[in-house]
């Protein structure tokens, strides 16, 4: 009876069922739609740049320089030596006091001991925790969506009873009337009535007012009016076990233990040798021959290559307290994952036990629905008759309207606990 009865309700709102809008639609309409979204090509072009900053240092590092001094002692012949080259004519001034030179410095890494390569891991890691926090975020608005989604639905169920309601009290009013002019009843029982029609038309008037700032919140977050015609999901089988693992959550927690072990690489890395080779080429006064120097003052050109190894001795003092602080947060993050795996395990045994129970409850509404609906029948053929009271014929058409909105409230929400799990556990 059920999707029959999902069909009904749809023709009397109006809507042909293949334009309804789905649940999935939804999700899918506010994820692009939402600004965070544009933060993931943000993440993917900042790695990019990053890896080939990293990349770079194994290219030549070339450094240019220049400098002018003016020294007041420099180096010079010994007075007795001078004035014996200036007897045969020689005059030797020395060194200048002022000096100048324009160097060009190339450095070329042979072997760092794997820092670019954990510097390349650890830049790897961190983008991937800044994108799966992302899908943490956008994980909840999902739970935001569907929670706007089933809320719709409810309250659009629950207004089209009503308005069948307001069908009925207004049938059976006119009905009450006529008997009231025929002197078959009193004034006050069709009062009864149109009081009760009055209080309904009320609750039609508050829940599309609720509905109406329902769907206003929705159409922000899809970017639409928010006037879609929303189409009731079908039921899910439910997942076969209560594993966090898919949950964003879980992941960025793994990408966490990624950068842990990247930043163990940089620890190890930084406490081996780095070999490199060095060339440079200089320009200016004095040059590499000093003697030369001493006797000519003009610029000259010069030229150095050679290799250099250097081995940071010092971080040892570090190592041990540092490899115990990644430890000490390895074992924080294995704590953090038990606590998430609990506490999902536990929400998900709650929301199975409640799809339990409402899937009891609604397999008595259909049955409750139709038995109500027997009643009120009958009570509106015996008060055409005048065997019954208006005011019973009230009862009955309250009773198969609050049996309704119930059957209708049950099968919503537990379809809003089937993918309120599923959500649960990302499956």
């Amino acid at each position: 009876m059920r999707p029959l009865l999902i069909v009904l309700t749809m023709v009397v709102l109006g809507v042909a069922p293949c334009s309804a809008l789905t649940l999935d639609e939804a999700r899918m309409l506010a994820t692009e739609r939402y600004p965070l979204v544009r933060d993931y090509q943000l993440i993917e072009l900042t790695q990019k740049y990053n890896l080939s900053n990293a990349q770079k240092a194994w290219l030549p590092q070339p450094t240019l320089g220049t400098q002018g001094v003016w020294q007041s002692t420099v180096a010079s012949y010994p007075d007795v030596l001078s004035e014996m080259l200036q007897q045969r004519g020689l005059n030797l001034r020395g060194v200048g006091h002022f000096q100048y030179k324009a160097t060009l410095d190339v450095t070329q890494t042979i072997y760092d001991g794997g820092r670019i390569s954990a510097s390349k891991e650890m830049i790897k890691a961190q983008s991937r925790e800044d994108a799966l926090s992302n899908e943490v975020d956008l994980y909840n608005l999902r739970s935001r969506i569907d929670d706007l989604f089933f809320s719709i639905l409810l309250m659009e169920r629950q207004k089209a009873t009503l308005e069948q309601t307001d069908t009925l009290l207004q049938a059976n009013l006119d009905r009450v009337n006529t008997l009231v002019a025929n002197g078959a009843a009193m004034l006050s029982d069709a009062d009864a009535i149109a009081v009760d029609l009055l209080s309904t038309r009320q609750q039609i008037a508050s829940v599309t007012a609720t509905i109406a700032a329902y769907r206003k919140v929705l159409g922000l977050y899809l970017g639409t009016d928010g006037q879609e015609t929303l189409e009731i999901p079908s039921q899910l089988l439910l997942p076969g076990d209560d594993s966090a693992a898919q949950r964003p959550e879980w992941q960025l927690l793994d990408a966490r233990q990624s950068s842990l072990n990247a930043q163990e690489r940089q620890v190890k890395a930084s406490l081996l040798p780095t070999i490199g080779a060095f060339a440079q080429g200089s320009w200016g006064y004095p040059g590499a021959n000093f003697m030369e120097a001493m006797i000519n003052r003009d610029p000259k050109w010069g030229a150095t290559i050679g290799l250099s190894a250097s081995w940071s001795i010092g971080e040892l003092y570090t190592r041990k307290g540092r490899l115990s602080q990644i430890q000490a947060q390895r074992q924080r993050l294995d704590v953090a994952k038990d606590v998430f795996q609990f506490n999902t395990s536990l929400q998900a045994s709650q929301q199975r036990a409640d799809i339990q129970r409402l899937i009891a409850i609604s397999k008595a509404d259909d049955e409750i629905v139709a038995l109500r609906q027997r009643v009120r029948m009958a009570s509106e053929a015996r008060l055409s008759e005048g065997i019954v009271e208006p005011t019973d014929l009230l009862l009955r058409i309250t009773d198969e309207r609050n049996a309704i909105i119930a059957a209708e409230s049950h099968y919503i929400e537990m379809l809003k606990a089937q993918y309120s799990l599923q959500n649960t556990l990302n499956q």
